[in-house]
C-alpha cells in the first residue's frame, strides 16, 4: 500500500474521543475537501474524499457530534479519475452545519482560512485540523532525496492558517503556490516523522522511518565506495603520472645517477600502478614508503636541475594534461 493511503487508513480508524477534537477534524474536512452550494437559496455541503473509511467516519461525526444526516455518494472512476471518490453530503441543516462547524461567520458569509475556534483552539485542535486537512487532500511520498508531506489547500488564507497549526505543533512547514495551486509543505524528515506521530499514525511512521534508514544506508554506501573508486583512480593515475616523469628523468641523468636513487626509479617504472608501499616492500633490502617517495622525489628534482642547465625539457616534458593533474613531489 502506498504511504499516503497506508496514512489515510490508519488516521481514519484513530479512534478521537474529545468532543472539541472531533469538532476541529470536521471542521477542516469540509473546509479542505468539502464546498458550500446554493441550492434554491439553501446551503448544501459537499465533502469529496479518497478514502471510504474516511467518508464514513465524517459522515459519522456529522451525525453525533452536530446532528445533521447526509448522504454517502459513490462516484466509480472514469476521466481523470483513476480511483473511486466518496462524497457527503449535507442537504437538509446545511446553513447550520456551516455555522456550526465555522464555515461561514456570523453574517453567512464563507470564511477563507480555518474556522476561528479551530485556529484559537487547544494544540490538540491544531492536531485534529491536520487530520482533517490530510485526510482531505495530503499526500505523503516515498522518504528520499525529495520527500515531502503535502495538503492541497483550497485558497492562500487556508494554506496560511495549516502553516500557523503546525508552527503551534513545533513543525516547520512552508506555504507555497504551485501552478495555481496553494500547497502546505513539509519537507524535513524528522518534521515529518514527528509531524505523522502528531496525527496518530504510528504504524505508519515506523514504515516510513524504516524506509527511511533503508535509504539512508544505502546513499551512505553509495557515497563511500564512489569515493573509494576515485581515490583508487586518483593513486592510479598519480602512479602512473610518476612512472613518466621517472622514465624522463632516467633520461636526462643517464649515468649519472645515484645507485639508490636509480634503483627506487626502476621499482616505479616496472610497477607503474604500484603504491608507494608496495615499492616499498619490492624493495631489496624493504623500505618505508616514505623513503622510496623521498628518493623519487630527489631523482626527479636531479632530473629537472639537469635540464634546466642544459636547457632541455624537464621530467614533465612527455606528461599529458590529465597526468599533469597527478604530478607528485
Amino acid at each position: 500500500m502506498a504511504m499516503t493511503a497506508a496514512v489515510k487508513d490508519e488516521i481514519s480508524r484513530l479512534p478521537v474521543t474529545r468532543t472539541c477534537c472531533r469538532k476541529a477534524e470536521v471542521s477542516a474536512l469540509l473546509r479542505f475537501a468539502g464546498g458550500l452550494h446554493l441550492v434554491s437559496g439553501r446551503i448544501v455541503i459537499e465533502a469529496e474524499l479518497d478514502v471510504v473509511r474516511a467518508a464514513r467516519r465524517l459522515k459519522q461525526d456529522i451525525l453525533e457530534i452536530f446532528g445533521h444526516s447526509s448522504e454517502l455518494i459513490v462516484m466509480a472512476p472514469g476521466g481523470l479519475r483513476r480511483g473511486s471518490r466518496f462524497v457527503v453530503r449535507v442537504v437538509a441543516g446545511g446553513d447550520q452545519l456551516a455555522r456550526q462547524t465555522g464555515l461561514v461567520d456570523g453574517r453567512g458569509r464563507p470564511i477563507r482560512g480555518l474556522p476561528p475556534q479551530v485556529v484559537s483552539g487547544a494544540t490538540c485542535d491544531a492536531e485534529a485540523a491536520w487530520r482533517g486537512a490530510f485526510l482531505a487532500h495530503g499526500s505523503l511520498t516515498e522518504p528520499g532525496r525529495s520527500s515531502s508531506l503535502e495538503v492541497t489547500c483550497p485558497g492562500p488564507e487556508a494554506a496560511l492558517a495549516l502553516v500557523g497549526a503546525a508552527r503551534r505543533l513545533s513543525i516547520p512547514a512552508k506555504a507555497r503556490e504551485v501552478r495555481g495551486v496553494d500547497r502546505v509543505v513539509v519537507r524535513d524528515g524528522d518534521a515529518i516523522g514527528a509531524l505523522l506521530t502528531r496525527l496518530g499514525a504510528h504504524d505508519a511512521v515506523l514504515a516510513w522511518e524504516e524506509r527511511r534508514l533503508r535509504r539512508e544506508v544505502r546513499a551512505t554506501a553509495n557515497r563511500l565506495a564512489n569515493f573509494d573508486d576515485a581515490n583508487l583512480r586518483r593513486s592510479a593515475r598519480a602512479a602512473v603520472a610518476a612512472g613518466a616523469r621517472v622514465q624522463r628523468a632516467l633520461e636526462i641523468l643517464a649515468d649519472d645517477v645515484p645507485e639508490h636513487l636509480a634503483a627506487a626509479g626502476r621499482l616505479r617504472m616496472e610497477h607503474k600502478q604500484a603504491s608507494l608501499e608496495e615499492l616499498g616492500a619490492l624493495a631489496d633490502p624493504p623500505l618505508t614508503k616514505d623513503a622510496v617517495a623521498g628518493r623519487i622525489r630527489r631523482l626527479l628534482a636531479m632530473a629537472d636541475k639537469r635540464a634546466s642547465d642544459l636547457g632541455i625539457p624537464g621530467t614533465d616534458a612527455n606528461l599529458s594534461e590529465e597526468l599533469e593533474d597527478n604530478l607528485v613531489g
